[in-house]
Order: C-alpha cells, then structure tokens, then sequence
C-alpha cells in the first residue's frame, strides 16, 4: 500500500502551519467564547440604543489603537525585530522592543487623558445621528472604556515580540480573555449597571489579554530597557513603515466611522446588526487571520535574507489554502445567513426582525470573505518588503469608492447596503494588490490564483446547490428553533459535500488537509 509523500513546498509550509493551527485553535475558542458573550448581551439589550451608544463609544478607543498601536505597530515592527534576530542580536532585539514600546505608551497614554476629558464633542463627532439622551450614554461609557487605548498598545507591543520569537499559544487566547471579562462583567454586574457592565468587562478583559502575554513573555527571559531612546537606529526604519501603515489605518477606520454614521441615519438598530453581522463573518474570517499571523514572521525573515523566491511560494500556497477554506463557507454563509443569525443570536429581546436585519447585512459581508482574508496575507507580504505606500494607495482608492458606493447602495438595500459596498471595495483593492504583487514576486502567479479560484468556486457552488435544493424541499421555518438547527445542519452538509467533490477532483489542498487530519489521528492514537 502505497502512502501519500508531501511534496517539498508542502513540507517547507508546515512550520507556518503549525503556528497557523495554535493560533486558529486559541481563536477558535475564544471565538466561541464570542458567540457565548453575543448570545448573553444580545438576549440582555437587542438592538437597541443602549447597544448603540455602547458599540459608538467603543469606536473611539478602537479607532485609534488600530491606528496607532494595533495592526499598524505590528506590521511596522515585525521585519525591523525579525532582521535583529536573522543577524542573532538578541540583544538589539530587545532594546528596540524597549525603545518602541515605551514611546507607544507615553503617546497613547497622553491621547487617553485626552479623550476622556473631550468625551462629549468626541462623541458628537462619532455619532452625531444620535438623539441627545444616547450620546449622553456614550459619552460616559467612552470614559469607562478610553483606558484600553494605553492597555492595547502595550499588548499589541507584546505580540509582536511574541510572535517574532515564534511564541503563539498566548497571543492565540486574546479573545478568550477579552470575552471572559466581558461574559463575568454582565452576568454580575449587568442587573445593576445596565450598559456600563460591558464597558466595565471590555476594560477588564483589555487586562487580561495583557497579564496572559506577560506570562508568556518570561520564558524567552525579556530584558527590559526603561529608556527613550530617541535616536535608536531602528525608530528611522519603523518610522518610514509606520507612516503609511497608519494612514491605511486611518483609512480603514474612516470607513468603519462613515458606515457606523451613515447607519445611525437609518431605521433603529442598524448599527448593532451590522456589528452582529461583522462578528459573525469574524467565526469564519479567523482561518485567515491565523494564517497571516503565523506566515508574517516566516515572510519577514525570508525578506530579511533574501529569499524572494521562498517568499513568493509562501504567499501563493497560503492563498490556495484561503480559497480552497473559504469558497464553501462564502455561499453557504449566503444562503443560510438566516438560520445561522438566529440560531446564534434569536434569543430574548433578539426578535426575528433583529434576525432578519442582521443576517441581511451578514449576506452581504460573507460575499467578500474570501477577498478580506487574501488582502490581509497580501498586505504583510508587501510589508515584509519594506513596501507599505502601495497597499495605502491601493486603500485610498478602495475608501472613495466605498464611500460612493454606500451613497449608491444604502437606499434601496438600507444597511445591507453599506455591507455590500465593503464587500465590493475589498475585492476589487485586493485583486490590485494582486496584481502589483506578482510584479515583485515571480512565485504568486495570478493566472493560477484566478484558475484555482474558479475550481474551488465550481465544487463549492456544487455543493451548496444540493443542500440548498434539500433544505427547500423539507418547507422548515426558519424562525423556529427547529428550522434554525436544520439550516445550519444542511450548511454543515454542504460542507461535507464540497470536501468530497474536491478530493474527488483532486484538489491537492484537499488532500493536504486530509493528510495533516490522518497525521493528527495517528498521533492521538499512539497517545
């Protein structure tokens, strides 16, 4: 009996896909987590205005961390660290780390004093749809919850050290402990304090994500520099990334404000179902993230060595594995957007209409899956070659036309509208990003991507046609619990089905994914 031989290029991805599975795994459960907090504050508050103020607020600390100290600061510090430990300066490693660090916390912490004194007409900028009674509420939830701005810079620091150290089991449990704060914060303290027991636990759960990677930390024996250190010669490097980093950032963050404004204009509730919407793509959206944390180091250091060649073939074999993962959950989050919503969220003051509202807009975002995931590989990509001003022009570009297109598509499809035109904007920014890619990487071939992409798209269309013909036939209501497990049920086939269409069509990602499930099996055996 012959045994399948992973090729070469597949045995070269799996240190990648080691980190890519820790980290998948600690999402996968803090994402579950997730939907346990989702099910308890939505079944607490609907969608209602309370939920409003608390989400609006949240927008201001959430804004800038992203802008300043999230992804930004990570993508702009991975090849500056990843370089010091390619030449084995450990010890330039942790000074830099230092040195950055502690200039993050002394920016952050000023804006922080800031905001909070501003709440009000900071609040009045963000959400000036509002009637005056909601932004009274937000403008002291802001208060409560301005202090994860300074907490979130010191954890994004710590994880990109983690992460450049190749340390993922901490950073993969960020979730989990944000959702842990929150989840004890409104069991006890919702009955008493309403609202303000979810900013209360998002501030603790902020705590908590830090304390676990401060645990991590000291096993790689950290050496810590209390300085500032303003002429180190690495800020000039993370600098001149950090600069269009943070402006894509900016970006970014000015289509979340202008949708989130853009919705207070619309019926009640629309921004909460948006939000649903976003954290449930975000169940799905984690493979992607997972893959791009854990194949950012690896693209750091092949740049940092020049390994281009390596570099490219990286790139190319994790967008494979994104469209192969992503294609069936794209159409079936479509069709069973309902049941899935409802079955999740249709509990308490989450009516069928909330369900109805928020799996809308869930449709709508689901149709960009796949682009959203690319783009995020793709970016890093260009960020380990020390080229962050394409992917802020190309994210320029994608911003004025999501603007337009909101314009265009939030009055006839309301706030599916606006869900649409990110799905639309984010497809056509990454197939840009594509393009310009290839130019610098000969491996990322985008006559194969787009083949590849049609491939899996054909089986995954297969498959969601049988179970979607199926489901119609039993006549369920999805409105009803039994109708609502049945819908997710048949997408769970649909799934099923794809996978066997594709090891059938021999898809090699297919039988990649059922050699490392063999591989896994075999190991719990012999335990």
């Amino acid at each position: 009996m012959q045994t399948m031989r992973a090729p070469k290029s597949e045995i070269r991805m799996r240190r990648v896909a080691a980190f890519a599975a820790i980290t998948a795994i600690g999402f996968a459960v803090g994402k579950l987590s997730g939907l346990a907090r989702e099910m308890l504050v939505s079944a607490q508050f609907g969608l209602s205005a309370d939920l409003d103020a608390y989400l609006i607020a949240l927008t201001v600390p959430t804004i800038i961390n992203n802008v300043i100290a999230g992804g930004t600061i990570v993508a702009a510090m991975m090849p500056t660290l990843s370089r010091y430990l390619a030449q084995g300066d450990r010890a330039g490693f942790w000074r830099a780390a230092s040195v950055v660090t502690n200039i993050l916390l002394l920016v952050t912490g000023g804006l922080t004093i800031v905001v909070m004194a501003l709440s009000a007409p900071v609040i009045a900028l963000v959400g000036g749809g509002f009637a005056e009674p909601v932004q009274q509420t937000a403008a002291r939830l802001l208060v409560i919850t301005m202090p994860t701005l300074a907490l979130g810079a010191l954890l994004n620091m710590l994880l990109v050290i983690l992460n450049a150290l190749d340390r993922f089991v901490a950073p993969a449990l960020i979730f989990l402990a944000l959702n842990v704060g929150i989840i004890v914060a409104v069991i006890v303290l919702a009955p008493s304090m309403g609202i303000y027991a979810v900013a209360w636990g998002f501030l603790i759960g902020v705590g908590l994500q830090v304390a676990l990677q401060f645990i991590e930390l000291q096993r790689e024996r950290p050496h810590y520099f209390f300085v500032l250190d303003w002429r180190h010669p690495a800020l000039p490097e993370v600098w001149r990334a950090f600069v269009p980093i943070a402006a894509l950032s900016v970006i970014a963050q000015i289509n979340l404000v202008v949708d989130k404004a853009m919705a207070t204009t619309l019926p009640t509730g629309s921004v909460s179902a948006l939000y649903y919407a976003d954290a449930i793509l975000g169940l799905f959206y984690m493979l992607g993230t997972s893959l791009g944390i854990g194949v950012f180091p690896s693209l750091s250091r092949s740049v940092a060595v020049n390994d281009l060649a390596g570099t490219g073939q990286a790139v190319t074999r994790t967008t494979r594995m994104l469209i192969f993962v992503l294609a069936p959950l794209t159409l079936l989050l479509i069709v069973f957007a309902a049941p899935t919503i409802g079955l999740i969220l249709g509990r308490g003051k989450f009516d069928a209409a909330a369900v109805g509202m928020t799996a809308s807009a869930l449709g709508m975002y689901a149709i960009g899956l796949i682009a959203l995931a690319v783009l995020g590989i793709v970016q890093r990509a260009f960020y380990a070659l020390s080229d962050s001003v394409t992917p802020f022009v190309v994210g320029a570009a994608a911003m004025l036309l999501h603007i337009a297109l909101n314009l265009i598509l939030m009055q006839p499809l309301l706030h599916a509208g606006i869900a649409l035109s990110a799905s639309i904007s984010t497809i056509l920014g990454m197939v840009v990003l594509v393009v310009l890619l290839a130019r610098r990487l000969p491996n990322v071939q985008i006559a194969e991507l787009g083949g590849y992409l049609l491939r899996c798209g054909a089986i995954a269309l297969g498959g969601t046609l049988v179970v979607t013909i199926g489901f119609d036939a039993l006549q369920m209501d999805v409105t009803t619990g039994l109708g609502r497990i049945g819908g997710v049920i048949f997408a769970g086939i649909g799934g099923v089905i794809y996978f066997g269409l594709a090891l059938a069509w021999r898809v090699p990602e297919s039988r990649m994914v059922l050699r490392w499930a063999l591989g896994l099996l075999r190991r719990e055996g012999r335990e």
